[in-house]
């Protein structure tokens, strides 16, 4: 009986999969959870007509579902979806943003120093090596404690946390890429360095590069969350899912749902990154091994 009901139940996931292969896409979901909060901000002022700093004495903590503010309130009467809204651009920015600049100056470093090695390559090593001894969040605590607590200073401090590690997987690719027999052709041929970098290494740590900055942006939403939590982020009036976490938190007896919303907001976004990272890692992976069995 056992036996039969799991075939059956294999039967029917195998026909699911063929009619409907689009619905487990990770892509799928980030577009729906992205667009849907993107198209929501953009028509905030049409959802909500309260502003995200607008204080009313008459609305403290109404609950779900309050006529106006189907999120309810918090301690001040500020409207919670309106506060939801106004974070999206902030919350979002603070992944892509320190993603893309940590992945850049990472590359840029890692094939630098693959390339060359010798002592350029240990300099750069030992600085990675030292930044690599702290870890994550209390380096990024200190980049902020430097620097000053501020939404840009924060971005600026996860990107430099997760540089290191960028900085060593891209390395690892370039030493690899060193001695292929094209970068021996294009170096016999008489190409400089900045050419060999630019037009034949740099095409082939690519893939790698967009795998772990994809993934990287979930870490670095709720990297970015954490130092705002801590009120090293996101600074008043601006807004951030940080920030609404650590006001909710200390009404969290009295009304969960204004620390656990945007909690959940900040599990999806960074969830739906770090998976669409892991299909893009499998579908490269798929790739190449396809062009080296043709090969």
């Amino acid at each position: 009986m056992t036996d039969a009901v799991a075939v059956t139940v294999s039967r029917f996931s195998r026909v699911r999969h063929r009619r409907v292969p689009w619905l487990g896409s990770p892509w799928l979901w980030l577009g729906v959870i992205l667009g849907g909060l993107i198209t929501a901000w953009l028509l905030r002022e049409w959802v909500t007509p309260y502003g995200p700093a607008d204080v009313h004495a008459t609305r403290i903590m109404l609950p779900l579902g309050s006529p106006g503010s189907p999120l309810g309130t918090d301690s001040f009467g500020r409207d919670m979806l309106s506060r939801l809204l106004a974070s999206v651009p902030v919350s979002v920015a603070a992944g892509v943003l320190p993603a893309t600049a940590s992945m850049g100056l990472g590359t840029a470093l890692g094939l630098v120093s693959g390339y060359f090695g010798g002592r350029l390559d240990r300099l750069i090593m030992s600085v990675m090596d030292v930044l690599l001894a702290f870890p994550f969040i209390l380096l990024a605590i200190l980049a902020v404690a430097i620097l000053g607590p501020s939404f840009w200073n924060a971005m600026i401090a996860v990107a430099i946390a997760i540089l290191p590690r960028n900085a060593r997987i891209i390395r690892a690719e370039t030493l690899s890429l060193r001695e292929r027999d094209f970068v021996v052709a294009a170096r016999l041929s008489g190409a400089g360095a900045p050419s060999i970098i630019v037009q034949h290494m740099l095409p082939n740590v690519l893939p790698t590069a967009l795998v772990v900055g994809s993934t990287e942006i979930g870490q670095m939403i709720a990297a970015t969350a954490g130092l705002s939590y801590l009120g090293l982020g996101v600074q008043q009036p601006d807004v951030d899912w940080g920030t609404l976490i650590a006001e909710g938190g200390k009404l969290i007896a009295v009304a969960p749902a204004l620390a656990l919303i945007p909690s959940a907001l900040v599990a999806a976004v960074s969830i739906a990154f770090v998976l669409v990272g892991d299909d893009l890692r499998h579908r490269l992976a798929g790739g190449e091994s396809g062009r080296s069995e043709r090969l």
